[in-house]
């Protein structure tokens, strides 16, 4: 669907509505951008204006199969039709042991797996680390600069970015240990802590918030050596750059490394609330009966949509395109490049791309890339930004977005990117 602004953006019934939300919607959930949704199909976003939109950041990486797909939306309605929540801890159900299964089988890891499901990438996080404490019977936990794990009290102490997730709800947990982010190598000289007291190391194969920067493939195989000689368990966080995302269904199998336990959340359900933990079952078994769990983890009509999901992954082919997607995005960013000196790194893997501007002092530029986000949105492209300061352009559009609309949306990136 090609991109059609009939308004000013904001327009005036997306203005109305925000004067709606001043007085009923707390002010400390904002919102990137000021226009209200009706409508979404595929890689598109229509207001309640009427203005349609190509969308770039799918939900935060929610999206990867796109808006509304036709089998996510027949698996919704049929278990929809059969029940919604008898709550898996009191009843159980097939969804949530087909969803197990189905992951459990799809990680790259060789041994036996098992799953367990939540709500959200924070719950996911949250409970990797109980197992793992329970598992290797510490207490400490190692984490990387530019990291972001979630908002709760346990994954805000492992975030990096101080405002706005951290700013004024201190103070955090003290057991949690912090390294640079191993672009290259992994320096165990910086390592402040006995090594035994760790439980898990968590790690994010393309750091997100923190400026989609991918860890070194050297440093991954250094993470691992150090994680199998100190027996600390290593957790993937793929909450972002899992389902194909950046060219392979989990970004670890690009590394060719095995971690011992992911975590998964936003597009595995296509855009219904879901995460899981998915990992080696003597540590996923380690937590005692009603440790672990919730009332709404793994609700039927998620499990249903995940399981969609993961049929469209595979029919669909969406990690190749990821990769497709990147490369395309990538050749037409760097020749942009060439002439537009705010334009620093461009990096990521696969359709997960970060672009920094920068001053002429090659310092992060925050307000220069608002200005570039501006100008896309008053043009019809949704995006958002990332960056540990603000200034990373980030790519997250559903991974079914088709040549015309990726050519029409690339050039409107580029022209924004322009702005001066």
């Amino acid at each position: 669907m090609k991109i059609n602004i009939k308004t000013t953006i904001p327009g005036p019934k997306s203005i109305e509505l925000t004067k709606k939300r001043e007085v009923n919607v707390a002010k400390g959930h904002g919102s990137v951008c000021g226009v209200f949704i009706d409508k979404a199909v595929g890689c598109n976003l229509i207001d309640v204006d009427g203005n349609t939109f190509i969308d770039y950041a799918g939900g935060i990486g929610t999206m990867n199969v796109g808006h509304s797909h036709p089998k996510v939306i027949s698996a919704i309605k049929k278990q929809l039709n059969q029940f919604i929540h008898p709550c898996f801890t009191v009843a159980p159900y097939k969804p949530y042991v087909d969803l197990a299964q189905r992951l459990a089988e799809s990680v790259p890891i060789k041994d036996n797996c098992k799953s367990v499901f939540f709500n959200s990438g924070a719950e996911a996080v949250e409970n990797a680390i109980k197992v793992s404490k329970i598992y290797t019977g510490r207490t400490d936990i190692l984490v990387f600069s530019h990291a972001y794990h979630g908002r709760t009290q346990m994954t805000m102490s492992m975030t990096y970015k101080e405002d706005p997730y951290k700013k004024g709800f201190g103070p955090f947990l003290d057991n949690i240990h912090r390294m640079n982010f191993p672009t290259e190598t992994f320096d165990l000289s910086e390592l402040k802590v006995d090594p035994k007291k760790i439980a898990c190391l968590v790690i994010e194969p393309v750091a997100g918030e923190g400026g989609f920067i991918p860890v070194g493939k050297a440093a991954m195989g250094q993470i691992r050596d150090f994680c199998d000689t100190y027996d600390i368990v290593m957790v993937a966080d793929e909450v972002q750059t899992g389902f194909g995302r950046t060219g392979s269904l989990f970004s670890m199998e690009q590394f060719g490394i095995e971690p011992d336990l992911f975590t998964l959340a936003k597009s595995i359900a296509g855009g219904l609330p879901l995460s899981g933990v998915v990992g080696r079952s003597k540590i996923v078994d380690s937590a005692h009966i009603g440790g672990i769990g919730g009332t709404f983890g793994g609700n039927p009509v998620s499990c249903a949509a995940a399981l969609a999901v993961l049929d469209i992954m595979k029919d669909e082919r969406l990690p190749e395109r990821a990769v497709q997607i990147g490369k395309k995005l990538t050749t037409k960013i760097n020749a942009v490049k060439k002439d537009v000196p705010w334009i620093g790194a461009v990096k990521g893997l696969g359709a997960m791309q970060g672009i920094s501007i920068i001053d002429k002092k090659d310092n992060p530029d925050k307000e220069h890339t608002l200005r570039i986000h501006k100008q896309a949105l008053k043009n019809g492209l949704v995006m958002i930004t990332a960056g540990t300061y603000g200034n990373i352009i980030r790519t997250l559009m559903p991974l079914v977005i088709n040549d015309e609309e990726l050519e029409e949306s690339l050039e409107i990136l580029c022209n924004a990117l322009k702005t001066p």
